[in-house]
């Protein structure tokens, strides 16, 4: 259970956020993505025993996520479905 410093804390921090989507506009347009790190490929031939990665970008307004669903990611899909 979280202590009332940590509840504020989490509060406070979705507000800025939420605040910063207000700041910048709205995302209907397009979010403005930021490369955030990347996940494993899984590819359909080796699944967990895949060493692929793929990209997973974040949007700098909104936090939101595509979690690796994205043009990049597909491209390394096929590539690694290919090369195995």
């Amino acid at each position: 259970m979280k202590t009332p410093q940590e509840r504020i804390a989490a509060l406070n921090a979705e507000a800025d956020r939420l605040q910063r989507i207000l700041d910048a506009g709205s995302c209907a347009e397009g979010h403005s993505w930021k490369h955030v790190g990347g996940r494993n490929a899984s590819c359909a031939e080796r699944g967990e025993n895949c060493a692929c990665s793929v990209p997973v970008y974040e949007c700098a307004v909104c936090g939101d996520c595509d979690y690796g669903d994205n043009d990049d990611a597909r491209d390394i899909l096929v590539h690694c479905s290919n090369k195995h």
